[in-house]
């Protein structure tokens, strides 16, 4: 029987019609050669042969205790019943798409119904069409989300059986080792495991206690560093906004930064927001924080095995490759955690922080400080170009939650050999969200400049101490 973690309901529990909980994933897609009538009738009649699968096939009822959920099984659910269609004007283009979609994504789904919908967008140059599938996060999380859409997408236009976004992972098989947590647990297996969780909560905290003593390093502590910018009341308008960047280019930086392609895209976002900031006449006087979601190592495919974790980002101030070095010093604590704590504490550790957030929000606290000032993730993607039903995948783009007591999530995808960026924010907060996009995109070349101003001063340096060197090995000889 499926059911829900405490995860998955939490997402549930925390939805209001300010915070809807729902995700999305957004494909363009290419016509195949030679595709006679209409593309997107054809490819509706396609993936209507579908049924759909889990978690898609899922339904919410009232569980066993008051407020809490669970779910069952519905063999009969009828996708078309849950597919729309939509005609863009002629010329539209992706902020076009974009617009529309905000119109959508905010609207809560309704838990009489199934927890998702198919949208159809038809209207631009060479009849590409573009499909937003919309789910709830209660469901599902980006993991998730890629490993169902690995089972859908082909590298070979050849390789076209029908395949729907709402079949989920009715393909999928977890790799070894990946399998979903057990439930039915002894007695004594689940002594052990409360045991374990509350003594890596209170290591989590005693190291967060050190760190701020400055005695020893830990996750910074929640709330209480974060700078009190970017911050609105909560509200159902949403924007988009997007960039991309060479995944090569990027890959260059990491080398050059001795970081990780994540620590160098969250010091160009850090960079963005500190620039973008600036230009409204904020400065900061402590580092911005972001929210890094984290996938556990036993995620098995349905629902939200993750933990959101704190980190903050560089320093005010600083150089370009200065502020990339405290965001690896910082990434690597988060890292070191998530490898010596128990996945049920951080798990419990994220519910606590994110419900506090949200009780601050529906109290109308806003003078206190927020939880992070935005939410950064990477699910990963994919490295060769791909085929849905036989249509090539032009732009596949994630669409997140903007949580409680935040204002902007961003969402870091691979796809072939380029990097994109996917902003989502409220609308009151950031009007202008393709402004920080913008920035985001411009931040790598002030990266580039400043490392390349450290690797001539060091070759410099090598080259002034090299006659010395060469000085001290005649005399010996």
């Amino acid at each position: 029987m499926p059911r829900l973690s405490p995860v998955d309901q939490a997402f549930f529990l925390l939805e209001t019609h300010d915070r809807p909980m729902s995700i999305g994933l957004l494909v363009v897609l290419k016509p195949p050669p030679g595709t006679r009538g209409s593309f997107a009738d054809r490819l509706v009649r396609t993936m209507l042969k579908c049924p759909p699968g889990p978690p898609f096939s899922y339904r919410v009822k009232p569980g066993p205790l008051p407020g809490l959920l669970s779910l069952v099984e519905d063999e009969h659910m009828d996708p078309a019943k849950q597919l729309f269609r939509h005609k863009l004007p002629r010329g539209a283009d992706l902020q076009s798409l974009f617009a529309s979609i905000c119109k959508i994504h905010p609207k809560r789904l309704r838990r009489d119904a199934p927890l998702w919908e198919a949208h159809f967008f038809t209207g631009f140059p060479g009849g590409r069409v573009a499909l937003y599938f919309k789910t709830h996060h209660g469901l599902i999380d980006g993991i998730g989300f890629i490993n169902a859409l690995n089972t859908m997408v082909f590298e070979s236009p050849r390789d076209n059986p029908p395949r729907a976004m709402w079949e989920g992972l009715r393909h999928y098989t977890p790799p070894a080792g990946k399998a979903s947590p057990q439930h039915g647990t002894s007695l004594l297996q689940t002594v052990n495991d409360t045991r374990r969780t509350a003594n890596d909560m209170l290591r989590l905290m005693w190291h967060q206690g050190l760190r701020d003593l400055g005695l020893g390093r830990g996750l910074a502590a929640p709330f209480v560093s974060t700078p009190n910018v970017l911050k609105a009341a909560p509200g159902p308008h949403r924007v988009l906004a997007h960039c991309q960047l060479p995944l090569a280019r990027v890959r260059d930086l990491a080398r050059r930064g001795d970081a990780k392609i994540n620590d160098v895209m969250l010091t160009l976002i850090d960079m963005a927001m500190h620039r973008y900031l600036g230009e409204r006449g904020i400065t900061l006087d402590r580092p911005l924080v972001t929210d890094i979601p984290v996938a556990l190592a036993d995620h098995g495919g349905t629902g939200n095995r993750i933990t959101i974790l704190q980190a903050p980002m560089g320093r005010p101030g600083v150089s370009p490759a200065q502020r990339l070095a405290d965001i690896v010093q910082e990434t690597g604590q988060v890292k070191k955690e998530i490898r010596e704590l128990d996945g049920s504490a951080l798990t419990l550790y994220s519910i606590v922080q994110h419900s506090i957030a949200s009780t601050i929000e529906s109290l109308g606290l806003s003078e206190l400080p927020m939880l992070a000032n935005a939410v950064v993730s990477n699910p990963a993607g994919f490295q060769k170009r791909l085929y849905f039903n036989g249509a090539e995948v032009e732009l596949a783009l994630p669409i997140s939650v903007v949580a409680h007591h935040q204002v902007l999530n961003i969402t870091i995808t691979t796809y072939v050999d380029e990097l994109h960026v996917t902003f989502i924010a409220l609308q009151e907060a950031i009007p202008d969200l393709q402004r920080l996009a913008d920035l985001t995109a411009e931040a790598a070349g002030e990266l580039e400049a400043d490392l390349a101003r450290i690797e001539r001063r060091v070759a410099r340096s090598r080259a002034r101490r090299a006659p010395a060197r060469s000085a001290r090995r005649t005399a010996v000889r």
